[in-house]
């Protein structure tokens, strides 16, 4: 035996000898570049659905949220909840990944429901403590409440923890958190749900004293939020103290400046927000970009504003969208706070945001400095486009930007609120107002410049001294629309071409066309080519450019005919454009069919009028019938001024219409207003009420003619009736395209 036992222990050991070598040698061949696999990190299942505890084995899933929180999380883990299950409480996973490995929480399963974590009266749905490299995707996430405790749908706490790395909040479905705030606490303190211990869907935050703490490398993406108070999107931190800090927030700041690094937020749609919509404090190069957010400061009673940030430096928002801020109380769509420097806004969109468009808001030593606003475009925000708190600017930079003020808005485009110097550079904006309401400055700082701006319809009593102004209408594609590609610049425009070099641009325009650095840009946020101006299908059109015959023929497509009646003469050349139609200002005129009901929405009529002599009160030139039509088009014949009746009340022109010469005119009418143009230029406008009329048209005749109102003698040409406001751009083009200017 003892010979058999040598034996086997001399083959084992040869062949261990053996299979090493091999080992070795296999090992020698790796190429370059590929590593060994890294072994798989373990997935814990949660079903909290299941009958019993499991082991957290696909087929044997956890069933509570305290056993996931017992766990102790390794690089490579994940915890995955079962989709169309709920679980009630917190999730509070302990354990740290790895940069290359790090924890994933998210779901697994068929359901198209997704998982969803209930905080069922606690503060968070999800909190992570002083944790570095995890993932939490794909949850839906609720923490609902009555308003007077703290609630967050995710809490990303770090607390006298040092440095901590690499947090990613990925594709979340955060509703119905209801956090305290200014409105729902006997205190009405404004600071109540946000700074520390801030309440809302997502809050970032670092607490503490004893240990300085930082985030670095946080990520919060592709996450849609809504119906949350009071913060959408909050970064924090007690480590804020630095020279350069306002004076208020000095009691806030329990220690030195550490600032967060490397924050992405992006790609998140946020809405019916309580305050503020996106806000990362405290932090040393950030990225915002691509978000949505609609409805902010809904909640609060409480100064709010969309997106914003303050002591920080070096932080950009570009390409996000916020509309639907509430009350005055800031409601602004973006804002550059106190203590910040290098802070960019860029290629942002704000719109119907009550507040304004943008907040500037030193204080004390909290300077505003090195900022750029360049390439935004804002619709119809209102109160104040830009507003000072009242500290100091420093090279602040707000140019190329679009900014569309329509009827009975009135905004301040800025509102200087203290003595301090407001050092801002404000050059190639382009300012549009139409309708009712006028813009304003409120301004008196001799360091604010003003240069090569376009202020369209801007009072000049109220506008700073500037520099290489113009006046004149931009030719927008279609101002007042929703959508910002109405706000680029159309053949022709004043502005292409026109505003000022600044070398350092970005590159590029709101629209992604190039921007040169030698050459003089256009003014406003579009770089490209003038475009040609799209026009709508009529509901009518004539031409009124026939040889004979009793029609007048509706070239549009929509059959509305009209019929001669009297005997007009047609005339193949000498009109605005080939032929016309000569009326004599006795019997003559065009029976036009129900067309629209002037009550019932917008429209625009538009047409060429070459008068051969004035009589009566007024001459005629479009006319609806019933006892509801109004004079819609006449010429007054004391003042040779275009007149409307619509409403009844009477608006008349400035300019005036000549005898001998083809003029065109047109009537828009735009919600409640209702507007005069005259050889494509826009001349009056008012307030009118539609009277409500289904009847057909005239061209030419009163319904009812008088010795007073007399039907018009002279030439009629190229008609058309839309069932939508064009835009003055529109206007200018159809007068253009006659070619008698």
């Amino acid at each position: 035996m003892e010979l058999m036992d040598m034996m086997s222990q001399f083959f084992i050991n040869r062949f261990t000898f053996l299979f090493r070598l091999v080992l070795a040698a296999l090992l020698v061949w790796i190429p370059t570049g590929i590593q060994p696999a890294l072994a798989a990190g373990t997935s814990y299942y949660v079903d909290c659905s299941a009958n019993g505890e499991g082991n957290g084995t696909s087929s044997s899933p956890i069933n509570s949220l305290n056993a996931v929180n017992a766990l102790t999380l390794s690089p490579g883990d994940s915890v995955l909840f079962k989709r169309g299950s709920s679980c009630s409480g917190s999730l509070s996973p302990q354990g740290n990944g790895s940069a290359s490995q790090p924890i994933v929480i998210g779901s697994y399963g068929t359901s198209s429901a997704r998982s969803r974590i209930d905080a069922s009266g606690q503060e968070d749905a999800v909190k992570l403590r002083n944790l570095s490299y995890v993932t939490v995707q794909d949850l839906e996430l609720t923490a609902s409440g009555d308003n007077t405790l703290a609630r967050r749908g995710v809490h990303v706490l770090g607390q006298d923890a040092g440095e901590l790395y690499g947090i990613r909040l990925n594709n979340l479905y955060i509703h119905d958190v209801r956090g305290y705030m200014p409105s729902t606490v006997p205190s009405r303190y404004h600071g109540t749900g946000k700074y520390a211990n801030a309440s809302g869907g997502i809050v970032v935050e670092v607490l503490g004293s004893s240990v300085p703490t930082a985030f670095h490398g946080v990520t919060i993406e592709n996450n849609i939020i809504t119906a949350v108070d009071r913060q959408g999107i909050y970064v924090w931190s007690n480590y804020c103290q630095r020279a350069e800090l306002a004076e208020f927030w000095g009691s806030l700041c329990t220690s030195n400046w550490k600032p967060a690094t490397d924050v992405t937020i992006q790609n998140n749609i946020l809405s019916d927000v309580g305050g503020d919509g996106i806000a990362p404090m405290t932090v040393d190069g950030s990225l915002v970009q691509n978000n949505k957010l609609s409805g902010f400061n809904v909640r609060s009673q409480s100064p709010n504003a969309g997106m914003w940030t303050a002591n920080a430096n070096h932080v950009t928002f570009q390409y996000n969208e916020a509309s639907g801020g509430k009350t005055t109380s800031d409601g602004m769509g973006f804002d550059v706070d106190h203590s910040t420097s290098n802070v960019i806004f860029q290629y942002n969109y704000s719109h119907e945001n009550e507040g304004g468009f943008f907040l500037l808001c030193p204080q004390g030593k909290g300077k505003s400095v090195d900022f750029i606003i360049r390439y935004n475009v804002s619709v119809n925000d209102r109160a104040r486009l830009f507003q000072s708190c009242g500290g100091e600017i420093r090279n602040g930079q707000i140019y190329n930007n679009t900014i569309y003020s329509g009827d009975t808005i009135g905004p301040v485009i800025y509102q200087e609120s203290s003595a301090q110097t407001q050092a801002i550079q404000f050059r190639n904006n382009l300012l549009y107002k139409e309708g009712s309401g006028n813009l304003s400055w409120t301004l008196n700082d001799t360091t604010f410049t003003v240069d090569h701006n376009v202020f369209f319809r801007v009072p000049d009593s109220t506008t700073p001294a500037g520099t290489n102004t113009i006046t004149s209408d931009p030719l927008l594609v279609h101002a007042g629309g929703l959508a910002t590609t109405d706000y680029k610049l159309t053949e022709g425009s004043p502005a292409l071409g026109a505003g000022a070099i600044i070398s350092a641009n970005g590159g590029r325009d709101y629209f992604g066309n190039a921007v040169s650095a030698s050459s003089p840009p256009n003014i406003g946020a579009y770089q490209g080519a003038g475009l040609s101006v799209p026009l709508p299908v009529p509901l009518a059109s004539y031409h009124l450019d026939a040889t004979s015959g009793a029609s007048a023929t509706d070239s549009s497509g929509g059959s509305y005919n009209g019929t001669l009646i009297g005997g007009p003469v047609w005339n193949a050349s000498g009109g605005a454009s080939a032929g016309f139609l000569q009326l004599d200002g006795v019997d003559d005129y065009i029976l036009l069919p129900p067309l629209l009901n002037p009550a019932s929405g917008d429209f625009t009529i538009t047409g060429w009028v070459k008068l051969g002599a004035g009589a009566g009160s007024s001459q005629i030139i479009v006319q609806q019938e019933g006892s509801s039509g109004r004079s819609l088009l006449y010429r007054d014949t004391a003042s040779g001024k275009l007149g409307t009746y619509l409403g009844n009340a009477a608006l008349l022109s400035s300019a005036t219409i000549p005898t001998g010469a083809w003029t065109h005119i047109a009537l828009i009418k735009k919600g409640t207003t209702i507007s005069l143009y005259i050889n494509g230029q826009p001349d009056a406008s008012a307030s009118r009420t539609a009277e409500s009329e289904s009847s057909g048209f005239r061209l030419g005749s009163h319904k009812s003619p008088t010795s007073s109102n007399v039907n018009f003698r002279g030439g009629l040409d190229e008609f058309r009736i839309y069932g939508s406001a064009l835009s003055s751009t529109q206007i200018v083009k159809l007068y253009n395209d006659a070619g008698l200017q």
